[in-house]
């Protein structure tokens, strides 16, 4: 068979294939079929534009902020390890896209296909374009997520990045987030849960202290709520991010307490890139 021959074979193939279902089957509901096969090449269409697991919109807002909040450096680790299981989908895919391939092409060229094997030559072509939007899926995502890494770096003026400047934001991060806690504990039921009272502690933030500036900032909010301000979520982490600064000595305090050193951090065990690293 030629190569033209065999480019209009698969062609045809494809165009029954999908996004049509391949029918094997007798005494089946006409109406349903006609149906499907009506609408199916829109909807397989449109599939194409959600072949990531997100929208770019949930991916940027809500599976970056998850756990880290506003903290660039969280932001950037998260991304990395975004970036990290899309390339390893990515390869996992790339290996069942070539055995298709393969399987495709060596069933192509057979003549005198049974009835089975244009069958399954049918359903390999549409696992192989399924397997397809995947992969640009997958493209997709990590585009999106180097978008807002070199978004967040040109924001908050990182030039470069490594563990070290990592864990010298890790103190901050953690005091912040024991004032948020308790922030939402207040919101959600009125009473400091007993894991945010453990959490402000293992960070040195005395538990009652963080409940009363936390209710008065709950108490500003509110009298400016009622006073007709629309109060963007901005206010809010402003008061975190001024809480995190306010509150960050008492961190070392308690690495003192139980370490005997403020520094608990051995820079010689981390994976150092910065050119101008401070150590």
């Amino acid at each position: 068979m030629s190569d033209l021959s065999k480019k209009n074979k698969k062609e045809e193939l494809t165009k029954i294939g999908i996004p049509s279902f391949p029918l094997a089957c007798s005494n089946l509901n006409e109406k349903a079929v006609e149906k499907v096969n009506k609408f199916l090449p829109e909807l397989h269409e449109k599939t194409r534009a959600f072949g990531s697991e997100n929208t770019q919109t949930t991916l940027s807002m809500m599976t970056l902020t998850m756990l880290n909040g506003h903290s660039p450096y969280r932001l950037l680790r998260q991304i990395l390890c975004e970036v990290e299981r899309r390339k390893l989908a990515i390869n996992d895919q790339q290996v069942c896209y070539a055995k298709t391939v393969d399987k495709i092409s060596s069933l192509i060229n057979k003549e005198d296909k049974t009835r089975i094997e244009e069958i399954r030559l049918r359903s390999m072509i549409m696992s192989q374009d399924t397997v397809e939007q995947k992969i640009n899926g997958a493209f997709k995502d990590i585009a999106i997520l180097i978008d807002q890494y070199e978004n967040i770096k040109k924001h908050h003026g990182i030039i470069d990045w490594d563990e070290e400047a990592f864990e010298r934001e890790e103190k901050l991060f953690h005091v912040r987030r024991g004032f948020e806690l308790m922030y939402r504990n207040l919101i959600e039921n009125g009473t400091a849960h007993a894991s945010t009272i453990e959490y402000n502690q293992q960070f040195g933030i005395y538990p009652q202290v963080c409940l009363l500036e936390t209710m008065g900032y709950i108490k500003y909010s509110q009298q400016k709520i009622e006073e007709g301000d629309r109060l963007h979520c901005n206010d809010l982490e402003n008061f975190l991010d001024e809480m995190a600064v306010k509150y960050l000595t008492n961190v070392d305090l308690t690495c003192q307490r139980i370490f005997g050193t403020k520094d608990i951090h051995n820079y010689d065990y981390m994976y150092k890139t910065m050119q101008n690293s401070a150590r």
